[in-house]
């Protein structure tokens, strides 16, 4: 089976691209969001690693936009990019991670303990959290979760939603997302939009115990780490390198 780690980030940062130098299980690809500057210079620092650069023109006449839009990020962001690459050009991934670069991960083994757990073999998406509503009673929408009004206009109920900073998208998932992005003519919320399209296919979303700690706004103690999972917001990337050392 070939997997895949996207990393979605601003701009590549050097430590980085030596920790997921080390990585052997998986192909590497660190998407960029910027495109103020050209970072060719950063391309050739790892033969193990491609740096993803891509104008934001080529996502909008492909269609993937709207990933994040809906909370204030531009229509075309590293998510939009990375979702793009993995639907249309690097094809042969039967899993890939999607990793926001605020995310702490210990070492490539925090996630191969994910990725040969038996019960995760078929899983569709891996996620924090998978929760759903069936209800057409907007107070109802409102108990749910805030962000309803990014993406009732966007597709059908039933609805389903996670932190997703750190997930696994399958490439049956990846087709599916397709088929609604050449129909609807651009994508939608994240949060929603893996869970969601999951959850209306019968796919298999399972919340592996190793992403329960990927929350919004934990402030997280960096001396107390479990490194058999995976955590955000930690945006200090010193702090990833702080913690790896002392573990």
């Amino acid at each position: 089976m070939r997997k895949a780690l996207c990393l979605l980030t601003k701009s590549p940062n050097k430590v980085w691209i030596d920790f997921l130098n080390s990585f052997t299980e998986y192909d590497i690809f660190i998407v960029i969001d910027d495109n103020s500057v050209s970072y060719i210079e950063m391309f050739d620092l790892s033969s193990n690693i491609k740096i993803i650069q891509i104008d934001n023109n080529v996502c909008y006449h492909k269609q993937y936009t709207n990933c994040n839009s809906a909370v204030g990020f531009s229509d075309v962001i590293s998510w939009d990019k990375a979702l793009y690459i993995m639907s249309e050009i690097y094809v042969e991934y039967d899993n890939i991670w999607f990793i926001e670069d605020d995310v702490f991960i210990h070492s490539e083994n925090t996630l191969l303990n994910i990725d040969k757990q038996e019960q995760y073999n078929n899983a569709d998406f891996l996620s924090a959290t998978n929760d759903i509503i069936v209800h057409n009673d907007q107070d109802k929408w409102n108990e749910w979760w805030n962000h309803w009004v990014n993406i009732y206009d966007k597709i059908d109920l039933p609805w389903s939603h996670s932190m997703v900073c750190a997930c696994r998208v399958s490439r049956k998932l990846i087709d599916k997302i397709i088929e609604y992005k050449n129909k609807k003519k651009h994508l939608f919320f994240i949060e929603a939009m893996f869970n969601t399209i999951s959850l209306q296919n019968g796919f298999i979303i399972k919340n592996p115990i190793e992403l329960s700690n990927i929350h919004w706004r934990t402030p997280w103690n960096k001396d107390e780490i479990d490194t058999t999972k995976l955590y955000h917001p930690i945006k200090n990337i010193e702090d990833h390198e702080y913690i790896r050392k002392k573990t």
